[in-house]
């Protein structure tokens, strides 16, 4: 039952996968509403503007506009790279259950018919990093090896259920006690065989979201600047949501202290422009931003904290550090102490007469 758990959790745990890349897809439909807005912009002032001088003061506009273009190039270059190192890991693991397949499950007329019908997945090349695979494919890539696992899961069932009736027959004076050790083998790496796929799967699991949450914060971030930068009509209600988001990521994944500082100026100096120009007080709209405002301060109170914790601990853990070097040394200049007491008293203590009996007269 817990190996019928761990394969359905797979389905499971890739939905949330599914769900930051298409949380991505829509974040680069924004950008390239955005940036296309720009160009229209700078193609309206240099048809109205021919002079020398109008487009020299252009220049700044246009050079903003190719730094966010590099920037999109790299994020979307970065993108390709995730997706298709998703495909490349799940297409190897595929060929590797459907090889195990057909060479140790010969039997089961079912499963290697699965395998038939399923094999027309594009070939992965390791010299396009950068190709992109529909990610329907890649869905479909997955579905069809959980599919397979079941299937040997499944398989496994059949033949421990085996094993019990054999045990049985031996049970009854039957001497086949080496058919059954051999059975029972064949059955544990089976069984080991099926973990060894499903802890591939959940490992691919983990480090794909952990790449999708990554380049999310980084796309947010991205996003955020041009929303900070520049002040389209329709991004306000938008970047203050997504930023808000960031900071709690960002406050939970201990990011430098400055980044959020800026972050939390900008949030700040935004929600001043909005209430600067909102309706009257004691409206329902005005209290409504109040408590968006109140909530963000909440956030950043809660930040600060856990900033000024986390400096604190540092502090606590470089004192302890200094005091016990300052024991150390202490103890060291008293071993150096007494070591050198000792060899003076040694030096200072003059060596004894030996006594010698005087001689007689006539002797």
């Amino acid at each position: 039952m817990e190996m019928d758990k761990r394969i359905n959790d797979l389905k499971i745990d890739f939905t949330k996968v599914v769900d930051l890349k298409n949380e991505n897809v829509r974040m680069f439909e924004t950008l390239d509403l955005k940036i296309k807005n720009l160009k229209n912009i700078y193609a309206e002032f240099i048809k109205n503007n021919k002079q020398h001088l109008f487009i020299f003061g252009l220049d700044s506009f246009h050079f903003q506009g190719k730094i966010i273009d590099i920037e999109y190039d790299d994020m979307k270059r970065l993108y390709y790279a995730i997706t298709n190192r998703i495909y490349c890991e799940y297409f190897k693991l595929y060929k590797i259950v459907v090889d195990y397949i057909i060479e140790s499950i010969n039997d089961d007329k079912k499963l290697l018919d699965l395998v038939s019908v399923n094999n027309n997945f594009p070939i992965y090349k390791d010299l396009e990093p950068f190709k992109q695979y529909n990610f329907e494919i890649i869905q479909s890539l997955h579905e069809t090896i959980i599919s397979l696992l079941n299937g040997v899961y499944n398989y496994l069932l059949h033949k421990e259920h085996d094993l019990k009736q054999h045990q049985e027959k031996n049970a009854t004076g039957l001497n086949i006690d080496n058919f059954i050790q051999t059975y029972n083998f064949n059955n544990l790496v089976l069984r080991e065989k099926l973990v060894l796929f499903v802890s591939y799967i959940e490992f691919f699991h983990k480090l794909h979201t952990k790449y999708f949450k990554r380049f999310t914060t980084k796309m947010q971030l991205f996003l955020s600047q041009i929303n900070n930068d520049i002040k389209f009509e329709d991004s306000i209600e938008i970047n203050r949501t997504k930023r808000k988001s960031m900071m709690e990521t960002f406050a939970s994944d201990n990011i430098d202290k400055n980044i959020l500082l800026d972050l939390k100026k900008s949030i700040v100096d935004e929600n001043a422009e909005i209430s600067s120009t909102s309706t009257p007080p004691n409206t329902p709209t005005s209290e409504n931003n109040e408590n968006k405002i109140n909530s963000l301060n909440g956030i950043f109170l809660r930040i600060d904290e856990d900033v000024e914790n986390n400096i604190e601990k540092k502090n606590d853990e470089e004192k302890k550090c200094e005091n016990l070097d300052n024991n150390i040394i202490k103890e060291e200049d008293n071993i150096s102490v007494l070591t050198n007491s000792d060899l003076s008293e040694s030096k200072n203590e003059k060596p004894k007469r030996k006594y010698k009996p005087r001689k007689k007269k006539g002797e």
